[in-house]
């Protein structure tokens, strides 16, 4: 949204070449009148002007033409910041009888390859030229809507023109902006100022549409100048975030004050993959944000996702970060009622899930700047659990099934459903490693308790827990037969807390091909 006033700024300069005309008819093109020019703009910009050529033609419309400006603020606190503003060239259209009028007008203005910086702090900093010279004219600065302003440019075209947000933290690359086209009409200090702009969002990189009006402007308080208007985003290639792909639309509407902008709008990624997983699902999102119009920070105040038959619901915010390249995503991420088959589907390379059942999870989501692979740097923190589990791969269906049956003192052999409930736990994503602390299974007859890490990437387990079953050990192998007797003795050794048996478990291996074990070492632990 630092578009519009972006727009506004390089008017205001324009606005300011009145003075360029009034001479211009009393046939003035000499010298003098080039360093009237740079007097006049540097005195109502509170800035250092410079201008390289300057020429008025009178007939039979008035034409100015001018090359090289450049204008720099004065008493910056930052002293490396670039010039406000650069234009290679201008040209001003209007005629005599319209410099006669009140307000004056000019018809058309045309700026050449124009390249605005939003020092850091946005309008609010102080000695912002627009906001100094709007104070000093008009005391507070505040005029209500309605009021005549002396200066309209009837329509800016400024194509091709460059947007460049310096940031306020030291050691930030500044945000830029191409825009491929501008046009504003109707410019003028008191009053709205429709706008169409198109230009190219960076990251990911895409075409955005905006059309809309802004003002009218409020000297005093310039971060209070509403804006309204609406938006499209088109094929948004988010190839350009390397660990994530897919073409992303976006459209919506937006409205509020530059310091505070109400965004409402809907995003489709009909192809959305994560590149861990190659495996694209449609996803779209419903979103309410505020964006900070002078930094570009943005608060997400709701956003709600679908993607397979899963919702997820977010809150948290995009911010700028101290001596980074970048943003920060933060966010609250809720699943109620999902599908755990979905999550796996977008997270792990395999032709069908690990798991079905329902889903529930709470976790936080952080997502730092820097060129890495998203699952790289992804940072997640939470909880899950997951109703009614049925494992899809039948190696491990068959373990469990006879895990249960022996957990029951059954024969293993014997055909039996292999169904997991109440499988929860607590989680975390560091460089692309899942770890698990408290994670706990049932079976009929049994009790599982692990904790332990799976690579995304590798796919490799690591789990190591224990087994808790209703039958002793003995029972487990087999009632009546010789092993069981055989075997009566060590049952005390496993029998603990209650349970028929306690038995340290251990699974390592791979997803495709789990290996599970007696952990040895712990057998003969104390009780």
């Amino acid at each position: 949204m630092k578009l519009k006033a972006a727009g506004w700024i390089a008017a205001s300069v324009v606005g300011t070449l009145v003075v360029l005309t009034i001479f211009a008819a009393a046939g003035s093109r000499t010298e003098p009148l080039r360093k009237l020019v740079i007097a006049t703009l540097a005195d109502r910009l509170n800035s250092d002007v410079e201008l390289q050529s300057f020429s008025v033609d009178l007939f039979p419309r008035v034409v100015v033409y001018g090359e090289g400006l450049t204008i720099r603020l004065r008493n910056s606190d930052v002293p490396t910041v670039p010039p406000l503003i650069q234009i290679d060239s201008f040209t001003v259209h209007c005629g005599i009888v319209d410099l006669l009028r009140r307000p004056r007008h000019f018809k058309h203005v045309r700026l050449e390859k124009l390249v605005i910086n939003i020092p850091p702090g946005g309008l609010r900093k102080s000695g912002n030229p627009i906001a100094d010279a709007a104070r000093s004219e008009n005391g507070d600065g505040r005029r209500e809507s309605g009021v005549e302003s002396p200066i309209i440019v009837d329509e800016l075209v400024a194509d091709g023109a460059l947007l460049r947000i310096i940031p306020r933290r030291a050691g930030k690359d500044p945000k830029e902006f191409a825009i491929q086209s501008l046009t504003m009409r109707s410019l003028g200090y008191w009053q709205q100022m429709p706008f169409v702009a198109t230009l190219t969002n960076p990251l990911p990189k895409g075409q955005v549409v905006t059309s809309g009006t802004f003002g009218p402007w409020q000297k005093g308080d310039p971060g209070s100048t509403p804006l309204s208007g609406k938006y499209s985003f088109e094929n948004a290639n988010l190839d350009t975030i390397k660990g994530i792909g897919g073409i992303l639309n976006s459209t919506g509407t937006f409205g509020g004050e530059l310091e505070r902008i109400a965004v409402t709008g809907e995003a489709r990624i009909p192809d959305f993959h994560l590149d861990i997983s190659k495996q694209p699902v449609s996803l779209t999102s419903r979103f309410e944000t505020v964006v900070d119009g002078t930094d570009g920070d943005t608060y997400l105040n709701r956003v709600e996702a679908q993607f397979l038959k899963t919702s997820v619901t977010a809150t948290g915010a995009i911010t700028g970060t101290k001596g980074v390249k970048g943003r920060t995503i933060k966010l609250k991420v809720h699943i109620g009622g999902g599908r755990i088959e979905d999550l796996l589907t977008l997270a792990v390379k395999a032709e069908k899930p690990l798991m079905l059942g329902r889903v529930g999870l709470d976790t936080d989501f952080d997502l730092p700047p820097g060129d890495e692979d998203v699952i790289e740097k992804l940072r997640l923190a939470g909880r899950f659990d997951v109703g009614s589990a049925r494992f899809t791969n039948p190696d491990v269906q068959q373990k469990l099934s006879g895990m249960s049956q022996r957990a029951r003192g059954k024969d293993p052999d014997e055909k039996a459903q292999s169904v997991v409930s109440d499988l929860s736990g607590r989680f975390t994503l560091k460089h692309g490693t899942l770890s698990f602390a408290d994670l706990s299974f049932g079976l009929p007859g049994a009790l599982v308790q692990l904790h332990g890490s799976y690579g995304l990437r590798s796919e490799a387990l690591a789990f190591d827990g224990s087994l808790r079953m209703e039958a002793t050990v003995s029972e487990a192998v087999g009632a009546g037969g010789i092993k069981g007797f055989l075997l009566k003795a060590i049952d005390p050794i496993f029998r603990k807390k209650g349970a028929g048996a306690l038995i340290p478990i251990r699974i390592r291996g791979t997803r495709e091909k789990p290996q599970f074990g007696l952990d040895v070492g712990k057998v003969f632990k104390s009780k």
